[in-house]
């Protein structure tokens, strides 16, 4: 087989060449031909050659010091003219990559990447796009993501342009349950929504529809029947994860956090692996497309309490060849008990166990939201001066909870929308490290809408990760009027403070926290590095910068937040995150240096080229 041939049809829009057929064939036996296993890329109809070659060991990094590598064999790919942007390592920036197999060779000039080229190498000519490593996805849900996201899309400015997409909805699927997702709670006073507006145009079918921020729903009548919900049914945990009432007593059809959420979903159209299966095998393209090679799973839809069968249908991807990233994934711990967190945790991770797929860390959901009060607050909400909101666990339980994963030796991911869960898991993660013994930890707390100053060092103290999702920081009408009402002035502009953690010597990961959002959900990192760099809406130049201004990062710090900071968190930086001689072959080609061009047109690039391991997994 002619490896310059199967390679040829990934790199021709890039201007790559090679040696022909017949020279590769005249050089007999110095470049036999490697075994090559197709893989069908469903998103651009091509076909993408995984090359089954020799790989170099992890620890043989030769040539480290000067970025050449030993030439005892040709590299496989050879990529040049153009700027690549390495993120760490050696200089910030090289003219030349070369790959052997699944590992980077050669960072640096671009003669040392020629003098690699063997007859059978593939030469890309960049013609001046940018290089750079894969996106590392620090906290995403791409199993909630292709579930919510595949009914009607309700991101629409009013009430009356949601139910419109309702009613159209359901006319084009006259059977069967309704659902969509991305209803913003700014639309909806308080108390949240009704019933009564989907009774109005859904009497008889049930309907369930997910709030942008992942953590409410909003059902009719039919669907709460159907769960059986009505004035008797107990809260799975009172004032956290509840049924909202009206005055006598009766569900309103608004429910929040996972747990009453998830009753009501699996009553209604019951979540299976088979579902899931599909769902994920049609995003699985998108993530390509977005330049994205690694992600942290934070937490699946379970089957029931089984959060592996969900999670092995990556392992399965990877098996038929269609997984185009890696994965980090998490067990996740929403409520009580949590007395065998530890041996659930390591029951999932013998299940589930891959070359691309591990389940590493245990997800704690801390705390909800602040739309819909449920996010823990130290002080009570402006707009609901008797309730601070509330966690799953007890301070108690949390340290019981963090203390046990630590002495475990693994790390906990804290989903932290609260300033005060964000405080009681730093307390619980510094007490694990006075009561248990030294170890490189990992831990890291998520979201961090607010956090108080005297909390913000402890980040860089503790080594503990700040993951933002960026793309949540700007100034739109979620945030400049329900943030504000919930949080007051004082609090309200002083949110999201990412460069505050890094001043202070703290490490930041990003990640989209896809499908959750604020007022816009998107899993493509580019839009979250602009919003994360311009603290405003994508696509509005002109619009209000989230105050304090001063938080806004440079593209370079978002970029490592998104590539090596994200990496770091997963226990995976010494390995991937930079294009650096040793490290596995996640690149990617944008067709724009989103490092020289105007902030506001970043989410404008597009990735031309995804590589995961050494293999092409996208190409535009």
């Amino acid at each position: 087989m002619c490896v310059a041939c199967d390679w040829a049809p990934h790199f021709q829009a890039f201007g790559g060449h090679a040696v022909n057929r017949r020279a590769v064939l005249r050089s007999g036996a110095a470049m036999t031909a490697t075994a090559m296993t197709a893989t069908a890329m469903t998103a651009t109809g091509m076909t993408a050659t995984a090359l089954a070659l020799d790989r170099v060991p992890t620890g043989a990094r030769a040539g480290q010091g000067s970025g050449r590598a030993a030439a005892a064999e040709p590299a496989d790919v050879v990529f040049h003219n153009g700027p690549v942007y390495t993120v760490a390592g050696p200089a910030p920036w090289a003219e030349a990559v070369a790959v052997r197999g699944n590992t980077i060779v050669h960072v640096g000039d671009a003669a040392g990447a020629m003098a690699l080229a063997g007859p059978a190498t593939q030469v890309v000519d960049l013609e001046g796009r940018l290089l750079m490593p894969g996106f590392v996805e620090g906290h995403t849900h791409p199993f909630l993501g292709a579930f919510l996201t595949s009914g009607v899309d309700l991101q629409l400015d009013d009430l009356a342009q949601v139910l419109a997409a309702i009613e159209a909805q359901a006319r084009a699927h006259p059977t069967g349950p309704i659902r969509g997702f991305g209803w913003r709670v700014d639309m909806f006073p308080p108390e949240g929504p009704n019933r009564a507006e989907l009774d109005a145009i859904l009497p008889d079918r049930p309907a369930f529809f997910f709030a942008i921020d992942g953590h409410s729903l909003w059902a009719n009548s039919r669907a709460l029947a159907m769960a059986g919900v009505d004035r008797d049914t107990p809260d799975p945990i009172p004032r956290f994860s509840y049924y909202a009432r009206d005055q006598k007593g009766d569900p309103t059809g608004y429910v929040l956090e996972v747990n009453a959420v998830l009753e009501l979903v699996n009553a209604v159209e019951p979540i299976s692996v088979a579902a899931m299966g599909s769902l994920l095998e049609g995003w699985l393209p998108k993530a390509a497309a977005a330049g994205i090679t690694t992600v942290f799973d934070a937490g699946v839809p379970p089957v029931g309490s089984d959060q592996a069968a969900i999670i092995a249908l990556y392992a399965e991807a990877e098996k038929r060849g269609t997984l185009p990233f890696r994965v980090s994934a998490s067990y996740s711990v929403k409520s009580l008990p949590i007395d065998d967190t530890v041996e659930q945790f390591n029951a999932v991770r013998r299940q589930v166990s891959s070359e691309f797929v591990h389940v590493d860390i245990v997800k704690i959901v801390g705390d909800g939201s602040q739309g819909g009060y449920t996010a823990w607050l130290i002080e009570p909400y402006a707009d609901l001066p008797d309730s601070t909101g509330g966690s799953p666990f007890t301070e108690a339980q949390w340290h019981d909870l963090v203390g046990a994963v630590d002495a475990a030796g693994f790390d906990v991911h804290v989903h932290a929308c609260g300033e005060r869960t964000a405080r009681v898991a730093l307390d619980a993660i510094e007490k694990a490290v006075a009561n248990n013994p030294a170890r490189d930890r990992r831990h890291a707390i998520a979201h961090l809408v607010y956090v108080e100053d005297s909390d913000a060092p402890r980040f860089a103290r503790l080594g503990v990760t700040a993951q933002f999702s960026a793309n949540w920081s700007s100034a739109d009408p979620d945030t400049l009027q329900n943030m504000m009402a919930r949080y007051g002035a004082h609090r309200a502009s002083r949110m999201y403070r990412t460069r505050t953690i890094l001043r202070q010597g703290g490490r930041v990961s990003f990640g989209t926290d896809w499908p959750a959002a604020g007022y816009v959900s998107t899993y493509e990192p580019l839009k979250s590095i602009q919003v994360g760099v311009t603290r405003q809406l994508v696509g509005r130049p002109d619009a209000p910068v989230l105050s304090p201004a001063e938080e806004r990062l440079t593209v370079a710090e978002a970029i490592h937040a998104n590539t090596m900071g994200a990496a770091y968190q997963l226990r995976m930086d010494d390995r991937i995150g930079s294009v650096e001689v040793g490290k596995r072959a996640d690149l990617i080609v944008l067709d724009r240096n989103i490092l020289a061009i105007d902030p506001h047109e970043i989410h404008r690039t597009a990735v031309v080229l995804t590589m995961m391991d050494g293999v092409v997994r996208h190409r535009a």
